[in-house]
């Protein structure tokens, strides 16, 4: 476990429904588990370990569920400050950051819904060494299209790919951001990580991105659910 940066503030964003998961009766999408333990808490702990000591989590959708789960674990370290916002209307993925406690921490985002084996110590060094206001956690995915596609010049056609592979450079939903990009967020209505990272650029402030090579699954489907316990169970 790396020492602690008192320096640094953990958000976990767990306010999400998650409606192509969610079930009246079932826990709500953070809750459910991949290799015996909730998605929201797993990441927590890779917090904990990362040094991080202050931590504020995003709940909405059976928020009452999702806090006592956190507040009931009991092996995490003694000076772990944990506390709560809890989205009463919708925000967007980022608006509740605004909310957030003005200490000049670097805030490390995260969305309760993601498996991954992510370094997050490294995302800090990387993010203060660059000196960026921003930091993008990055990765590539490949996408086939349904359809051929036509390559031209002008009217003439010069060449039809039947259905390329195409590769896309992803943020793989977690960031490191400096206090005045959060400063950004507005409070009046709802703010996606996209618009406030569009006016950070617009602002003249350093956006960068880190290719990190890891382990990274979005939980968003049942099959996504299932996907990640294997490959959990395979580690």
């Amino acid at each position: 476990m790396k020492a602690p940066d008192t320096g640094v503030r953990g958000v976990l964003q767990a306010g999400g429904r998650g409606a192509r998961m969610a079930t009246l009766e079932g826990p709500p999408k953070p809750l459910l588990e991949v290799g015996g333990v909730p998605m929201v808490e797993r990441l927590l702990r890779q917090l904990v370990d990362a040094g991080v000591r202050a931590v504020t989590v995003i709940t909405g959708w059976k928020a009452e569920i999702v806090e006592a789960h956190i507040r009931g674990l009991r092996d995490l370290p003694d000076d772990l400050d944990v506390g709560f916002i809890r989205e009463l209307r919708p925000r967007g993925n980022i608006g509740s950051l605004a909310d957030l406690p003005r200490d000049g921490k670097t805030v490390v985002l995260t969305f309760g819904d993601l498996v991954t084996d992510l370094d997050f110590a490294a995302l800090i060094e990387r993010h203060r060494s660059w000196g960026a206001d921003a930091t993008l956690t990055s990765h590539y995915e490949l996408h086939r299209l349904e359809l051929g596609e036509l390559h031209v010049e002008g009217d003439d056609v010069t060449g039809y790919q039947e259905k390329p592979e195409k590769q896309f450079l992803i943020c793989s939903g977690i960031a490191a951001f400096e206090p005045r990009v959060i400063d950004l967020i507005p409070r009046d209505r709802p703010a996606g990580i996209s618009d406030v990272v569009l006016v950070a650029i617009s602002r003249g402030l350093r956006v960068t991105h880190w290719l990190h090579g890891a382990f990274w699954m979005d939980v968003n489907s049942p099959e996504a659910l299932e996907r990640a316990r294997r490959a959990a169970g395979a580690s």
